[in-house]
């Protein structure tokens, strides 16, 4: 090979990637009653400014709007005063909605419907149970005390529930339910709760 012929590749810099359209600044006009301001903003936070706005059921240039009469009082730039303001409504609107998204939060909300039901985790352990299924099982088991360690067994095994449902599917499942000396057949509706990787179970009996 000639010295001045270079191998393939050899001393060429790869092209730089493109950056993702979210970081790619996107500038806007916006109209006031004070005049015409443009905005040069990535598209991560206008996609979260049009967001925050529909979830308001308002216009996303109302929203420009307030958030640029915000950058008047606090005198600081515009476009930093909007991406502040963007990050710290989120960052609220996720410290409110974190306790709602535990497992055990959505089982309990789940559980509010008037219907019988369980819950069980990964080891099969029954973690909660609503007042409708102790009346269920009061009625069917005919005991007017307290029922305690009542044994309920799937016909089909929790790991593969587990492993086929996504959170939010749901399958009807075979049931067993043992207390004491007695037990009950019946079917349950399971419906493997979000966020995911799930963790719990939520069951409905539904004969």
């Amino acid at each position: 090979m000639s010295d001045n012929v270079r191998a393939w590749g050899e001393g060429l810099s790869e092209p730089a990637p493109e950056a993702p359209a979210w970081a790619v600044p996107v500038f806007r006009t916006v109209v006031t009653e004070t005049g015409r301001h443009g905005l040069r903003l990535e598209g991560a936070f206008w996609d979260a400014i049009a967001r925050m706005a529909n979830l308001e059921n308002r216009k996303t240039a109302d929203l420009v709007r307030e958030l640029l009469g915000q950058a008047r009082v606090s005198g600081v730039n515009a476009s930093s005063t909007i991406r502040s303001a963007v990050v710290k409504r989120l960052l609220d609107e996720s410290t409110r909605i974190a306790p709602l998204a535990t497992p055990l939060a959505v089982v309990k909300l789940m559980q509010m419907a008037p219907t019988p039901s369980f819950a069980l985790d990964r080891n099969k352990r029954l973690v909660r149970v609503n007042d409708e299924f102790v009346r269920y099982l009061r009625t069917v088991l005919s005991k007017s005390g307290p029922v305690e360690k009542a044994q309920l067994i799937l016909d089909r095994p929790a790991e593969a529930l587990f492993a086929e449902l996504e959170p939010g599917m749901a399958i009807e499942c075979g049931l067993s339910i043992k207390v004491d000396n007695h037990e009950r057949r019946t079917q349950a509706r399971i419906i493997i709760p979000p966020p995911a990787p799930a963790t719990v179970l939520v069951g409905f009996i539904i004969h």
